[in-house]
């Protein structure tokens, strides 16, 4: 029966192909298509040979993006290649096995201007052979396959070599197998000292010491590699080195970017990357983290902190921005960078449209740009530097205690509060049913008192004080409430000295009289504050906002903050009275306003005000009318202005509005509120003792730093598809979701940022274990398996290696995402092992080390150029983590913004470049010089070049001159004659000895410079004399000198900044 169906199989197979064997009969093809068929593949892929060219040829007027396929013909997808044309009835793009009713192929040949594809005019052109390709694909039945990278990784079997005695583990099996498929042969591995050297600054990024270079060349055990690399796995400046691509993908910086460039300390989420690596954090836990810990169940301090890496982005504080335009920008800058960072697709590609390459349409940007649209932030950043929001306390453990402490006591006192209430309430009954009406004392705690009925040397007085005057820009007087009343323009803000300056912990109450124009729904009408989006509404602020009321109290808004609105809309034309209490707790609860009198209720729209509403240094006072940079109250009226430095009961806020001394008010709560606070000595006692208490608090708190982090807000925030990216040109509502062509999100999974999280780290994802793996591939061998390890969609080419790549990733994922044995298995291979130098055979056959024929080599990075001469000099200071320091650079580069820099002094000169302070619009310039990106957005790749800047870094920065002086001191230290000394300095740049040839050079160099120095020695004062570092007493400065500059040689030379 099995024989049978296999024979039906066969006759099947065979009765298909001579169908498709007549049909294509029925063309004559070119003979220059024709005499290429045995050079063609005996299979034609589509993955490996004809979606390259139809990506690259094809797709940017026949691809994925439906709004710029022309003629409505889509090669993507066999449905819309094999659908018929829109405008040529009866036809078909492709027909399989059929070239004769394909139009495809008579158009791909056609030399009609008007016919031929691609068109002239798109600058685009098929080759012979890329024609011959398309046709044979179609004569084999135009298979379509999905994308190469969409296709879940699989874990194939380790392919037969013929020389089984090189691999030394899976890796060396799937690159033997190819070399020997391309007949190459593997390179003998490194010599001992050049694999040292090479392990040791992949996996720390600093050379190995002498000692450590001493001890492999001794040790002759068959594990002596393995032991080093061990070593360097446990090695603190393995998470340093690890970092640093972390650092360039997170586009970490010191500062916030944008023309302002301010400084922001995000140091501490570094040093936790840096922590990350050193404990061996899964990588699966290390993402989910960073881009979903406070989501967590009860998240710690520490998975809070890691959501930082979501924040990382440039932020604007320009004056004069658009507020939304730019949150817009930071949410995309998420989106992009989870693209680029996690699924290896340049999904920002289709912000403003769908992907004109890769199956991810405009919907599914916004899908994806909704996990991270629910952050309570703003898009302009206060310029008074504040931490942008939101933002999470970096308490120290002592801190915590006290902090716990104070909350403690607060409660209690706050219990207290209650239980007096309780325990005086037959008191407060007894009163109460004698009290017919309640007197107001309106000087008790009255701190400034504006009338607005005149002018005195142009400005408005106050009654209580005569330091805080009222003062504003030609001032206009009209008939008021009561006498005259102060009319605004909008414009010119009237500054009230140093009246109604509070913090969050003091209470206060503010009355006014308004009278709002027909015309104007939005104002600000009394405020202590500095502008308000321009310093994020730090202070507090009385609002006209859609007509109604606005109560806004703000150290950071909108995340820490307390806004209240009124429920009912003020009247307007008419005069009404406003007064706004608060009682020093923080909380909404204590923030109430009064119209004429009578309470109103107000809608809670934010409730997490944890710092002080203060500006730093001097306060601005009591502003009315007008804001900078925010709606004015233009032609409205203002009188009779009242400040309390007390919270003003019920009765006495109707007395105020009515202007009398007493009032018969209302029974119960505003009764009870008015007896407690005037007439009960416990409850006075205790509440002036909470109110040191909150005073205490908020002096703590204020002195402890933030750091910004994610935080959901707990009503979603609608995510709308942008038309054209357009920050304001809401197209449909969507919801968080991720592209299907990659993986339908389960239903399984919260649609929130964790949800995405377990997305990309299920088994079923096709992506991120590839594209992970993929870099750290690139990490120690120079070039990714999938070159373009930002892109592996359709333009970003096919892996060298796809099995590998595959093996590794399936290897990754199964293996609980374990980075170190990620690490660990590359370096133990025989591949990573191989001397770098390669046969003439090798270097025609595989010239750029495609099939890995030799060992990798490279030009150290910008951290590892700077990193190595201090390690050399013995300069480097060891320390982890910590502020970012300002080493050496050149004077004025910080000018553009109107800044200095500052350069450190000590210890902070010599720290790893890990740690140099990373300005976005002025990076680091001799880093910068060496291809560090400016760290503006993500980055997986950095560029390589190589240019004459490069040789003046390392010949003229004064950290390099001072590097070879100090390294030229040890030399002489160490040792007495000349070769001895300059073996000891070639060791230590370069970990290895000298070839007897480099030696003589050096020598010679060496003896011409002791002549020259020691007939001019002013000429060696440059090198002696540079940097901060202060050479010991020496006998021979002509001889510090000359090895000074042989060190500088050296650290010019291929031998210390290429990697071997």
């Amino acid at each position: 029966m099995v024989i049978y169906q296999r024979l039906r199989l066969l006759i099947g197979i065979g009765c298909f192909s001579l169908a498709i064997s007549l049909q294509s009969c029925g063309v004559d093809k070119p003979a220059e298509i024709a005499q290429l068929d045995d050079k063609l593949p005996e299979t034609i892929d589509y993955n490996l040979h004809v979606k390259p060219i139809l990506s690259d040829k094809c797709f940017f007027c026949h691809g994925p993006d439906k709004n710029s396929q022309k003629a409505g013909l889509e090669l993507a997808t066999p449905e819309g290649a094999m659908a018929a044309l829109k405008k040529a009835k009866g036809k078909h793009a492709i027909v399989p096995g059929d070239l004769a009713n394909s139009e495809v192929y008579h158009r791909i040949l056609s030399t009609d201007d008007h016919e031929m594809m691609p068109p002239k005019a798109s600058n685009r052109s098929l080759s012979v052979y890329e024609k011959a390709v398309l046709i044979k694909w179609i004569e084999q039945g135009a298979e379509y396959k999905p994308h190469w990278a969409l296709i879940k990784p699989d874990k194939s079997v380790l392919p037969a070599v013929k020389n089984t005695i090189w691999p030394k583990n899976p890796i060396d099996y799937f690159t033997l197998s190819k070399l020997e498929e391309k007949g190459l042969k593997p390179s003998p591995e490194a010599d001992k000292e050049t694999l040292l050297r090479r392990v040791t600054l992949d996996l720390t990024g600093l050379p190995p010491t002498l000692a450590e270079t001493d001890a492999f060349l001794a040790d002759t055990s068959p594990d002596a590699y393995e032991k080093v690399v061990n070593r360097l796995l446990k090695s603190p400046h393995y998470g340093e080195k690890m970092a640093v691509d972390w650092l360039d993908l997170s586009r970490y910086a010191d500062t916030h970017g944008y023309t302002v460039d301010r400084y922001r300390p995000m140091w501490p989420w570094r040093d936790w990357v840096i922590q990350a690596f050193n404990r061996n954090r899964p990588f699966s836990q290390f993402i989910t983290w960073q881009l979903a810990g406070d989501l967590l169940p009860n998240p710690t301090p520490e998975q809070r902190l890691a959501t930082a890496f979501n924040r990382n982005h440039s932020q604007n504080m320009e004056g004069g921005i658009i507020n939304e335009e730019f949150r817009v920008e930071y949410v995309a800058d998420r989106t992009n960078t989870l693209g680029t960072a996690l699924m290896g697709m340049t999904v920002e590609c289709a912000r403003c449209h769908d992907h004109k390459f890769d199956p991810i349409s405009q919907k599914d940007y916004y899908s994806l740009f909704a996990f991270f649209n629910n952050v309570d932030e703003a898009g302009q950043i206060s310029w008074d530097d504040a931490m942008p929001v939101p933002t999470m306390l970096l308490t120290q453990p002592k801190e915590d205690s006290l902090l716990t402490f104070i909350n403690t006591k607060i409660r209690k006192a706050e219990t207290d509060l209650k239980q007096t209430v309780q325990t005086e309430q037959k008191a407060f009954e007894a009163w109460q049913s004698k009290t017919s009406a309640v007197p107001f004392d309106p000087r008790k705690g009255l701190q400034a008192h504006f009338t607005f009925d005149k002018l005195v040397k142009g400005r408005f007085v106050n009654e209580v004080s005569v330091k805080d005057s009222g003062k504003v820009l030609d001032p206009v007087l009209v008939p008021g409430k009561r006498g005259n009343a102060f009319q605004s323009n909008g414009d010119d803000i009237l500054t009230l000295g140093q009246a109604g300056v509070f913090s969050r912990s003091q209470p206060f109450s503010i009355g006014v009289w308004i009278n709002i124009p027909k015309g104007v729904s939005k104002a600000a009408l009394v405020h202590k504050g500095n502008g308000d989006i321009l310093y994020n509404f730090r202070g507090y602020f009385l609002n006209l906002r859609d007509d109604k009321a606005e109560l806004l109290m703000a150290h950071t808004w909108p995340y820490n903050s307390i806004v209240r609105v009124s429920r009912q809309v003020l009247p307007k034309e008419k005069w009404i009275q406003l007064t706004m209490t608060y009682d020093g707790s923080s909380k909404a609860s204590g923030f109430r306003l009064y119209v004429d009198g009578q309470e109103t209720a107000l809608l809670t729209e934010r409730d997490n005000l944890y710092k002080d509403i203060l500006f730093n240094g001097k306060q601005t006072g009591l502003m009315v009318g007008a804001d900078m940079r925010g709606p004015g109250f233009k032609k409205g009226l203002v009188d009779e202005l009242v400040v309390y430095n007390r919270t003003l009961s019920p009765p006495e806020v109707q007395a105020l509005a009515q202007s009398v001394q007493q009032v018969t008010p209302m029974k119960g709560d505003p009764l009870k509120q008015y007896y407690f606070s005037h007439l009960s000595p416990v409850y006075q006692q205790q509440q002036q003792a909470l109110q040191q208490l909150r005073a205490e608090r908020n002096k703590l708190v204020e002195a402890i730093p933030e750091i910004m982090v994610m935080d959901e807000m707990k009503t979603p925030r609608p995510t709308y598809l942008l038309k054209r990216g357009v920050y304001d040109a809401n197209g449909p509502q969507v919801k968080p979701d991720v592209p299907a062509s990659v993986l339908p999100f389960s239903p399984e999974f919260p649609r929130n940022r964790l949800g995405l999280a377990k997305w990309l780290l299920h088994p079923d994802n096709p992506l991120t274990a590839r594209v992970v793996v993929n870099r750290y591939w690139q990490t120690y061998f120079g070039n990714a398996i999938q070159k373009s390890a930002n892109n592996f969609g359709n333009q970003g080419g096919l892996p060298t290696h796809p099995e590998l790549l595959d093996w590794l990733a399936v290897t990754f994922r199964e293996g609980g995402w374990n980075m170190k044995a990620m690490q660990k298995l590359i370096v133990m291979s025989a591949t990573y092992r191989q001397s770098s130098y390669g046969t003439r055979e090798s270097l025609q056959k595989d010239p750029e080390n495609t099939w890995l024929s030799r060992g990798p080599i490279s030009r150290l990075t910008a951290e590892m150029i700077r990193d190595n001469a201090l390690a050399a000099s013995g300069l480097l200071v060891k320390q982890l983590g910590g502020p970012s320091v300002k080493p050496y650079q050149p004077e004025g580069l910080w000018a553009v913004n109107n800044t200095t820099y500052e350069q450190d002094k000590g210890d902070s000169l010599y720290r790893r470049s890990l740690y140099t302070f990373w300005r976005r619009t002025n990076p680091p310039p001799s880093m910068n010089t060496f291809d560090a990106p400016s760290r503006s957005y993500c980055v997986v790749q950095r560029q390589k070049t190589s240019t004459p800047l490069q040789a003046l870094v390392l010949l003229n920065d004064p950290q390099f001159v001072e590097a070879a002086k100090v390294v030229a001191e040890r030399s002489l230290a160490q040792y007495a004659t000349i070769s001895d000394r300059l073996t000891y300095t070639f060791r230590l740049l370069a970990s290895r000895k000298p070839a007897p040839k480099e030696l003589a050079i050096l020598t010679r160099l060496y003896q011409q410079e002791y002549q020259l120095f020691t007939k001019n020695p002013a000429k060696m004062q440059g090198w002696l004399q540079a940097g901060e570092y202060k050479l010991k007493a020496v006998a021979d400065k002509p001889a510090l000198a000359a090895v000074a500059v042989v060190a500088s040689t050296v650290m010019n030379s291929e031998a210390f900044v290429t990697k071997h």
